[in-house]
């Protein structure tokens, strides 16, 4: 099941035993103290399901035909310090953290978070020796703490529309 990428819950789990219980004539109760009990004989966590790794199917050699043949053909056309690779990560400047330390009787709430963000692209070289110049995109055609600066050490540009649709996503 695991290899098609099938997913298990409790209620599932305990659903099936007392579809088997039943078909082998035992008389069985499945509750969250069986499952529990249940998980930890046969080493078995809930865990968050993270990534698309499973979304590609494993037995297509066309990406590593294309990786071997065609993008090594390329390339080799070009010197290490020609190839840039650059990529994009959103900054929330007004997030909090996530965790807090607080004594064990101490409750502690959270609040909600902040979707203000800036985006920022940043990009190097093959070699690692040149490094491209952060480019960030904000909302704000004037941000308030560049007020005075006579020069930046990054390129920024605002973009309000391309921000809002982002935060509708």
């Amino acid at each position: 099941m695991r290899d098609k990428n099938v997913h298990f819950s409790g209620p599932f789990i305990i659903e099936k035993a007392l579809q088997f219980a039943k078909a082998l004539g035992y008389e069985f109760r499945g509750n969250n103290g069986w499952l529990e009990k249940f998980k930890r004989i046969h080493g078995i966590m809930a865990k968050v399901i993270s990534g698309e790794s499973k979304g590609i199917d494993d037995s297509m050699k066309g990406i590593e035909n294309w990786i071997t043949e065609t993008l090594s053909k390329t390339l080799k056309v070009y010197k290490p310090e020609n190839i840039f690779n650059a990529d994009e990560t959103a900054l929330f400047f007004h997030s909090l953290p996530q965790k807090t330390l607080t004594f064990k009787k101490e409750k502690c709430f959270g609040g909600k978070r902040s979707k203000a963000r800036l985006i920022v692209m940043l990009g190097a070289n093959l070699t690692g020796h040149q490094k491209l110049e952060p480019l960030i995109i904000g909302r704000s055609k004037n941000l308030r703490c560049f007020k005075g600066a006579k020069s930046l050490e990054v390129d920024y540009y605002f973009n309000k529309k391309i921000l809002d649709d982002i935060r509708n996503l």
